[in-house]
C-alpha cells in the first residue's frame, strides 16, 4: 500500500508516424505561387471551365481545387457537397486513401463557405450552411505537402460531417483523420464544425489491431517554423475506434490529434467525442503496447509549442480495449499531451470527461479524467476549471486484480530525467473521481482523486482543490498525491491554495498524500472541512517531506457559494475564511480574470471575492436596477436578494419599501423602484442572502438620480 500500483508500470504511448505513399516521378522542386484567382462553387453549378466567374460556378469543390494554383481562393455557396469520383485526382495519381471529398497536394489554398449564389461578397455560414459530407464512406478533406514546405489550407465557414477513414490505407493498418487530414502542411480553420466523423483502425488477422486517431482532424509534421491555428472550431460526436487483433486491439486517440507540430486553438468546443481502443481475444500486449485509449478530445505528441485558449471540453470519453489477460489503459479523457517544449491551456473548462480502462483478467490502468501531461518541458495551466471528471480502472473478468484509477482530474508526470516543470495558477480542481475497477481491490490501488504530480517539479498557486473523491476503500490522496516516479523525485510548492471538503471514503484517506521520495512545501493556504488534511503522521503511508504546515490556516468551511453538484460553484462568499489572507501573493488576477487584490490583500484560492456588478438606469420618478450580469457567480447560493436604498434629504421613499430598510426582491435579478423624487440622490446596494438568511455577497454601490428631463438626439432628414 506504499504506492499507487498504477505508477509501477511505465505508461507507453504509441507513436504512429504515418507517411503517405505519394508517388511522383519528378524530383522535389519549388512551387511557384500564382497570382490569386477567386473561384466559385455552388450545388447549382457545372464542372466545366475554370470556375472564375460567379455567374458560372462549378459544381464540386474538388473540381475548383483542380483548377486552382497556390494563392487562389475558392468561395463556396450553401449546400451539401459529397465525393465525386470523376474529379478525384488524389486517389488515382497520389495514392492518398481513403478518397476525400476535397483533396490537394503541394498547394496553398483558401476555401471559404457560407455564401449564397446571390451574395458572393459577405459570408454567413449560420444562414448559408455549407457542408462537406463524407457519407460515412470518404474522408472530408485532405491537404498534403510533399514537394514543398509551403503547402497550406485556410478554411472558414464549413461543417465537415460523416467523414470516415478506415484502415487499411495504402501503407498500414491505421485509420487517421476522418474529417480532415493535414500532413506536412499547415492549416488555419475558423468557424468550422467537425461532426460525426470516424477514424477506424483495421481489424487484423495477426498481431495488433490497427490504430486510429484524429476522428475529426489530424495535423501531422507541419513544416518547421509554422503553427496551425484553429479559432471557433467545434468537435462534436467524433469517434476513433482501434481495430481488433488476435494479440491486442489497436490504440485510439480522439477527435483532434496533433503530431510533431505546433498549434494554437482558441474559442473552440469539444463535446461528446470518443476514443475506443480495439478489443482482442488475446493477452492484450503486442509490440510492447497495450490497447490504450488516449486524449478523447485532444491528443498531442511531440509538439513544439501548443497553446489552448478559451476552450470548453465536456462529455468526452476514452475506453481502453478489452482482452483476455490485461486490459488496455485509458489516459486523458479530455487531453493527452506528451513530449512538447511548451503546453499552455488558459481560460478554459474541462467538465464531465471520463477515462475508463479495459477489462481483462487484470483490469487496465486509468489515469486523468481531464488532462494527462507527460514529459513536457513546461506545462502552464491558468484560469482553468476542472470539474466532475473521472478515471476508472478496468475490471477483472476472471477473479484477478482490478485496474487502478489515478488522477481523476489531472495526472502530470515525467518518466525520465529532464527539466520538466508544471505551473498551475488560478485553477479549480473539484468533484473529480479516481476509482479502481471491480475484482481484487486494495486501498492503495490508485489514488489522487483531484490531481497527481509524479516525478517532476510543480508550482500550484492560488489553486482550489475541493470535494474530490476516491473509491470507497481507497486512501491515497483524495485531493492531491505527490510522489516519485521510480528514482525521479517530485517537488511541489503549494502557495495560497485551498484544500477543502475531502470527506467520506476509507477511514484512513487523506486530502493530500505525499509519498516517500516526494516533497510538498505549503505556503499560506487554507485547510477546510477535510476529514484528514495530510499523511504527515505516517498514515495511511509513510510521508515524504512536508514543509510549511504551520503557515496553513484552518476552518470548518472554506465559504464556497454552492460547492458540489449541481452547481459546482467554488466562488467565495463574503464570509469566507479565505478572504484577504494571501499575504505576499503577487498574482494579479483570479480564475475569472478579475483583478487581484480587491482589498489590499488577495484571497486564498482560485477566486477573488468581488462585489457583483449593479447597473442603474433612470426614468421619470423611477430607477431600473439590473444585476443579471453578476448573478452567475452566485449560482445555487442565493435564496433571495434585498435592495437597500438610502435616500437623500427630502427624497420620497420608493413605493416598494422604506429608505434604509431591506426590500425583498426574491430571486429576480432586475427590479424597478418607483414613486421617487426627481433630481434627488438615491444610493443603492443589492444584498444576496442564502437559505439561512446569511449575507453571502453584496453588489457595488450606485448613486442615481431620477429625472424627467431627457436629451434626445436630433432627427436628421435627407
Amino acid at each position: 500500500m506504499a504506492s499507487i500500483k498504477f505508477l509501477s508500470q511505465k505508461l507507453r504511448i504509441v507513436v504512429v508516424l504515418v507517411l503517405l505513399a505519394v508517388h511522383f516521378s519528378t524530383m522535389p522542386v519549388a512551387v511557384v505561387r500564382a497570382a490569386g484567382t477567386t473561384r466559385y462553387v455552388a450545388t447549382s453549378g457545372s464542372d466545366t471551365g475554370n470556375c472564375s466567374s460567379s455567374a458560372s460556378p462549378c459544381r464540386t469543390i474538388q473540381y475548383a481545387v483542380n483548377q486552382s494554383a497556390s494563392g487562389d481562393s475558392i468561395l463556396v455557396a450553401q449546400g451539401i457537397y459529397t465525393y465525386s469520383s470523376p474529379v478525384d485526382t488524389c486517389t488515382t495519381l497520389n495514392n492518398i486513401k481513403p478518397p476525400s471529398v476535397v483533396c490537394f497536394v503541394d498547394k496553398s489554398l483558401t476555401i471559404l463557405g457560407g455564401y449564397s449564389t446571390t451574395n458572393w461578397i459577405s459570408a454567413n455560414p449560420t444562414v448559408n450552411l455549407t457542408v462537406i459530407d463524407g457519407q460515412n464512406a470518404y474522408r472530408g478533406v485532405t491537404a498534403v505537402g510533399y514537394l514543398t514546405t509551403t503547402a497550406s489550407l485556410t478554411m472558414e465557414g464549413f461543417t465537415i460531417q460523416n467523414g470516415r477513414a478506415q484502415g487499411p490505407t495504402s501503407y498500414d493498418t491505421s485509420g487517421i483523420g476522418g474529417g480532415m487530414l493535414v500532413q506536412h502542411a499547415v492549416v488555419t480553420l475558423r468557424d468550422v464544425v467537425f461532426k460525426n466523423n470516424q477514424a477506424i483502425g483495421q481489424n487484423t488477422g495477426f498481431g495488433a489491431g490497427g490504430p486510429a486517431d484524429g476522428a475529426g482532424l489530424r495535423i501531422e509534421s507541419s513544416p518547421v517554423g509554422t503553427s496551425s491555428f484553429l479559432q471557433r472550431v467545434t468537435f462534436d460526436s467524433n469517434q476513433s475506434y482501434g481495430g481488433s487483433g488476435p494479440d491486442r486491439g489497436g490504440v485510439a486517440f480522439g477527435a483532434l490529434f496533433i503530431y510533431n507540430s505546433s498549434a494554437i486553438v482558441e474559442d473552440s468546443t469539444f463535446t461528446n467525442n470518443l476514443a475506443q481502443a480495439g478489443n482482442s481475444t488475446g493477452g492484450g500486449l503486442s509490440g510492447g503496447l497495450y490497447a490504450d485509449a488516449l486524449g478523447g478530445a485532444i491528443g498531442i505528441e511531440l509538439g513544439n509549442t501548443i497553446s489552448l485558449r478559451r476552450i470548453t471540453i465536456s462529455g468526452n470519453q476514452i475506453r481502453g480495449g478489452n482482452a483476455s489477460q490485461t486490459g488496455g489503459g485509458a489516459y486523458g479523457g479530455g487531453i493527452l499531451v506528451e513530449d512538447t517544449a511548451s503546453f499552455t491551456i488558459s481560460d478554459s473548462s474541462l467538465v464531465n470527461n471520463t477515462a475508463t480502462a479495459g477489462n481483462a483478467q487484470t483490469g487496465g490502468n486509468a489515469a486523468s479524467g481531464a488532462i494527462q501531461a507527460q514529459n513536457n518541458a513546461q506545462v502552464t495551466i491558468q484560469r482553468v476549471k476542472i470539474l466532475s471528471n473521472s478515471a476508472i480502472g478496468g475490471s477483472s473478468t476472471g477473479g484477478g486484480n482490478a485496474g487502478p484509477g489515478a488522477g481523476g482530474g489531472m495526472y502530470i508526470f515525467a518518466t525520465r530525467p529532464g527539466a520538466f516543470h508544471a505551473t498551475l495558477e488560478n485553477v479549480i480542481i473539484a468533484e473529480n473521481l479516481a476509482n479502481q475497477g471491480s475484482g481484487i481491490t486494495s486501498s492503495g490501488n490508485g489514488g489522487g482523486g483531484g490531481l497527481v504530480i509524479d516525478g517532476m517539479n510543480a508550482d500550484l498557486i492560488h489553486t482550489t482543490i475541493a470535494q474530490n473523491h476516491l473509491g470507497s476503500i481507497m486512501v491515497l490522496g483524495q485531493g492531491l498525491v505527490v510522489q516519485p516516479w521510480g528514482s525521479l523525485p517530485a517537488a511541489v510548492n503549494l502557495n495560497y491554495s485551498i484544500i477543502a471538503n475531502h470527506t467520506g471514503g476509507a477511514a484512513l484517506s487523506t486530502a493530500i498524500a505525499v509519498q516517500q521520495g516526494g516533497s510538498l512545501n505549503l505556503n499560506r493556504g487554507l485547510f477546510a472541512g477535510n476529514t484528514k488534511n495530510t499523511n504527515s503522521n505516517g498514515s495511511p503511508v509513510p510521508a515524504g517531506t512536508i514543509n510549511g504546515l504551520g503557515t496553513m490556516l484552518s476552518a470548518s468551511s472554506a465559504g464556497f457559494v454552492s460547492p458540489g453538484l449541481p452547481n459546482n460553484n467554488y466562488h467565495l462568499r463574503l464570509d469566507s475564511s479565505a478572504k484577504d489572507q494571501a499575504t505576499g501573493s503577487a498574482t494579479s488576477n483570479d480564475v475569472d480574470g478579475n483583478s487581484r487584490p480587491y482589498n489590499s490583500i488577495s484571497d486564498i484560492g482560485a477566486d477573488e471575492y468581488l462585489p457583483f456588478p449593479l447597473s442603474v438606469s433612470f426614468q421619470d420618478g423611477s430607477l431600473l436596477l439590473n444585476w443579471t450580469a453578476g448573478a452567475s457567480i452566485l449560482a445555487g447560493g442565493v435564496s433571495k436578494y434585498e435592495v437597500i436604498v438610502t435616500c437623500s434629504a427630502g427624497a420620497n421613499p420608493p413605493d416598494q419599501g422604506n429608505c434604509g430598510q431591506p426590500i425583498n426582491a426574491g430571486t429576480a435579478t432586475t427590479f424597478a423602484l418607483t414613486g421617487l423624487s426627481n433630481f434627488k440622490q438615491y444610493t443603492i446596494t443589492i444584498h444576496a442572502r442564502d437559505a439561512s438568511q446569511i449575507l453571502i455577497a453584496t453588489s457595488n454601490t450606485v448613486n442615481a438620480f431620477p429625472t424627467n428631463i431627457f436629451l434626445y438626439l436630433p432627427l436628421l432628414l435627407r
